[in-house]
């Protein structure tokens, strides 16, 4: 069965800073992180291919990576970032750019991190509304990466850009609380019916500061399966900021465990099949590795 990782990070802090780092965080993955060290990581598990996914809100990040991932197969895919306040051309324009330079090809999206803007509802606005449909106009995927208090904001975005794939990344990043969960899944619930929105079984390694298991995760991946099923689901290691919870195997054990119950090809798609439909970049990037 075909795995990939659709949700991986790589950095060299003495070329750009990870600022979102704390001391302690730092002390264990401060890296630096190529795409042979995910490689070695990743390969043991069965995974032969991954998806990039931005670090940090600098606009310079994505080209680079593009261009690295020209040279490394195993790299798929990238889901970038725009400067969507700074940079006064058009979303559209600065996609163009992106998919004309070196390693183009390999853009399949980008990501906004609504978790860190003080306005929950700033996925509803006009800005990453703009974002979204530049997006769908070329082909590419919105990814979100947020927290529960921004899912309402998100089900108005996916319902008003009906033609542009989204994947709300890490589960939507529930707090583990229990008080909590009520709320998380009516918010995850605001995506049922929405056929053009995807969910990454991603980061649950270090949803918080408690080891993950089995028990603790099954809800929540419960609740993804039933508002989303299967075919809109598709795994993450989120390495390597997973180290910070056990490692990439543990992240690759543990969905291996939640995905027990389905069939050969349900868990299929959440292995391989989701990521290739909502990135259809990595299509281009396997059959060029399986005919090199």
């Amino acid at each position: 069965m075909l795995r990939i990782d659709a949700h991986h990070h790589l950095w060299d802090q003495r070329v750009r800073p990870q600022t979102w780092m704390d001391e302690a965080t730092a002390a264990v993955i401060a890296g630096p992180y190529s795409p042979d060290d995910w490689a070695a990581a990743a390969h043991p598990t069965g995974i032969r291919y991954g998806v990039f996914v931005q670090t940090v809100p600098v606009a310079a990040e994505t080209p680079e990576v593009l261009a690295l991932a020209e040279e490394h197969p195993e790299l798929a895919a990238v889901v970038g970032w725009l400067d969507l306040e700074h940079d006064t051309r058009p979303a559209g324009e600065q996609l163009d750019e992106l998919l004309a330079g070196p390693g183009g090809k390999r853009l399949a999206g980008v990501r906004v991190a609504a978790e860190y803007s003080p306005d929950p509802d700033w996925l509803d606005s006009r800005s990453v509304h703009d974002l979204a449909t530049a997006l769908g106009e070329r082909g590419l995927c919105l990814d979100l990466l947020m927290s529960p208090a921004n899912l309402d904001a998100a089900a108005r975005l996916a319902a008003a850009r009906p033609d542009t794939r989204m994947v709300v990344n890490h589960l939507a990043k529930p707090t583990m609380r229990e008080v909590d969960f009520e709320r998380w899944e009516h918010g995850m619930r605001g995506f049922a019916g929405h056929a053009h929105v995807a969910c990454k079984l991603s980061g649950f390694l270090t949803f918080d500061a408690r080891p993950m298991t089995l028990e603790r995760l099954a809800p929540y991946a419960e609740t993804a399966l039933g508002v989303f099923g299967p075919a809109h689901l598709m795994f993450g290691s989120d390495w390597p900021v997973s180290v910070l919870g056990g490692g990439y195997a543990a992240a690759v054990e543990l969905a291996e465990a939640t995905l027990t119950a389905l069939s050969n090809s349900e868990q299929s798609r959440v292995w391989a099949g989701t990521a290739l439909e909502w990135y259809p970049q990595l299509d281009a990037a396997l059959e060029a590795s399986t005919t090199s």
